[in-house]
């Protein structure tokens, strides 16, 4: 198949979790902003620099030099509040950059939820920041802010002219520039990449359930739906936990606004194809299908509504957050003997080690129709932008070295470790890393989740993630697998054991779209979304009887134009892959 020449492999616009998107007022010309010189974007790149010392004419330093600036300067920046972050504009980490690099900052802050909202009313209003951080554009947003009005400024030469690890990412993953590329040549944002590929997060929906209430109960991990609801109704009806209170155990539960720990993705996957990451959408063979109605998925619906209806599925998980479930996870007694979520820290303190070795996670169940299969990724990709750079801002090559920073292994650590001698330090002699070859270069010294941490100032965790290199595989493993230090293998075997049930589908590969066909999908796409949730939650609560309301669900489907929506996606495809 070939691949359009103006299309990039970032992200379908349809994905849920792109990050954000830049423009310039330089329209679709490829140029970067000049710095305070009064010259073209062009000129002032192509212009031969003059260094006094580390810096030029302007004060910004040479490439990976600090500080960035030689006289303070300040950018404005929006980001979204995280819920386990203490607050951002009070944060070591931007302490610690803006000593670094004579950078301050101007913060429009919104808490994570509503973020979005608040993003979009700025930009409509006009009164936007110079950069934004964090997971608010899609690409079908890069091509409407970028390419469409000009908000976002092209990065194309700030790159080249600028950026050292984010270049030494692209030679070491020359796709990624590629994919980062919209249809009229330009880079509007630097996208997220969690150590540098796939890792755990290749399959998003897992289900963590407690091995020691299993022997309690006398059953075995589950492996078909039945064998399912059998465990959570020994769960629900015998004393479970073993307090002798045979009436306060938890079966299931979950949370919503966080990374894969909805109820029912996981379940569904027993009785037919479903990624909501995906835009409701499956490629097979070169054809995109839609898959919020089919007959599967009524069918895994009654399914999961009976298991609410008999008190399996604990109510709250339809409506708490990540940090309620884990305050469920967290009590001194064990209360809950299965979990949805994208990682068991999300639930447990992995600390606790003898709780968190307690729980494993289960293999994809098997429907009663035979299906069984898990929606998995199988190539790393990244897609939309977690920074971006408006055309609001005076200081461009400045901003653009401030997120370099974010695509190389000291600042990538900080944020996401901690500091040297507190959270990490070097490795000992001779270990390995999680692949069991390489040679570790780092040790933990403590390994804590973002619940866990919600409440220090050390890590910043998903405010800003870029283009990381693969960090991850240069921590020792040593011990026992439950040990914190090892939480990062730990996953990753969770995640290889479950490969030889990855779904029958191909991984939709990331497109981008023309300005109006991406309007148009990123509008649609939301209103699907929110109808499909909202939809979901009433069947699977009762409020609407999965049978004797379906088709007048799919008629809600048909009248936000999902069929159109799916062939707005096969077409972009088409273009770009075949």
């Amino acid at each position: 198949m070939r691949l359009r020449k103006a299309v990039s492999l970032a992200v379908t616009a349809a994905m849920v979790f792109s990050l954000a998107a830049c423009g310039s007022g330089g329209g679709n010309t490829g140029e970067s902003a000049a710095v305070n010189t009064g010259q073209t974007a062009n000129e002032s790149v192509q212009a031969e620099k003059t260094y006094d010392g580390i810096f030029d004419e302007n004060g910004i330093s040479k490439p990976g030099e600090f500080p960035i600036s030689k006289e303070p300067i300040t950018l404005s920046i929006f980001v979204g509040q995280q819920a386990g972050v203490v607050d951002i504009t009070k944060h070591s980490i931007f302490k610690e950059v803006s000593e670094l690099t004579n950078i301050n900052f101007d913060f429009i802050v919104a808490p994570q939820e509503g973020a979005q909202d608040k993003l979009n009313m700025l930009l409509a209003s006009g009164d936007y920041p110079d950069i934004i951080i964090g997971s608010f554009f899609t690409n079908a947003d890069l091509v409407k802010y970028g390419t469409g009005e000009n908000i976002l400024i092209p990065l194309n030469d700030l790159i080249e002219e600028n950026c050292v690890n984010l270049k030494q990412r692209w030679e070491e993953n020359p796709q990624f520039k590629d994919m980062m590329t919209t249809p009229d040549g330009n880079i509007y944002g630097i996208p997220s990449l969690d150590s540098g590929g796939l890792g755990h997060g290749a399959v998003n929906y897992k289900v963590w359930m407690n091995n020691k209430w299993l022997e309690n109960v006398g059953m075995k991990a589950p492996e078909t739906t039945d064998e399912f609801r059998a465990v959570l109704e020994a769960f629900k009806e015998q004393d479970a936990n073993g307090n002798g209170d045979p009436n306060d155990e938890i079966p299931f539960s979950g949370a919503i606004g966080t990374w894969a720990a909805e109820v029912y993705p996981y379940l569904l996957n027993a009785f037919d194809y479903f990624d909501p990451s995906n835009g409701y959408l499956k490629l097979k063979d070169g054809v995109i299908t839609g898959t919020a109605g089919t007959d599967g998925i009524k069918e895994g619906l009654k399914y999961i509504a009976g298991l609410y209806a008999d008190g399996l599925i604990d109510p709250a998980a339809l409506t708490q957050d990540e940090s309620q479930l884990s305050a469920i996870g967290t009590k001194e007694e064990v209360i809950c003997g299965t979990a949805a979520c994208g990682h068991i820290g999300m639930f447990v303190d992995i600390n606790d080690i003898e709780r968190s070795r307690e729980y494993d996670n289960l293999l994809p169940l098997e429907g009663p129709d035979g299906y069984r299969g898990i929606p998995t990724q199988t190539v790393a990709v990244v897609q939309g932008a977690a920074f971006v750079i408006t055309d609001k801002c005076k200081y461009p090559e400045a901003a653009i070295k401030f997120a370099d920073m974010f695509c190389g292994d000291d600042w990538t650590i900080r944020t996401q470790v901690g500091i040297k001698g507190q959270q990490w330090d070097d490795a000992d002699e001779g270990t390995v890393g999680m692949d069991g070859v390489t040679p570790a270069t780092r040790k933990y010294l403590e390994m804590r989740t973002q619940n866990a941490t919600a409440a220090e100032d050390i890590k910043w965790h998903w405010t800003m993630r870029l283009i990381e290199p693969n960090w991850k595989k240069t921590f020792q493993v040593t011990g026992d697998i439950a040990d914190p230090s090892n939480y990062e293998a730990r996953l990753q075997q969770c995640t290889d054991k479950l490969a030889p049930y990855a779904a029958d589908a191909d991984y939709i590969p990331p497109f981008f779209l023309d300005v109006e066909d991406a309007n148009q999908i990123a509008s649609m796409k939301t209103a699907i979304d929110d109808y499909v949730k909202s939809s979901f939650i009433e069947f699977i609560t009762g409020a609407k009887d999965v049978d004797k309301d379906w088709d007048t669900y799919l008629a809600g489907l048909d009248k936000l134009q999902y069929k159109e929506y799916v062939a707005l996606n096969q077409k972009a495809y088409d273009e770009a892959y075949k």
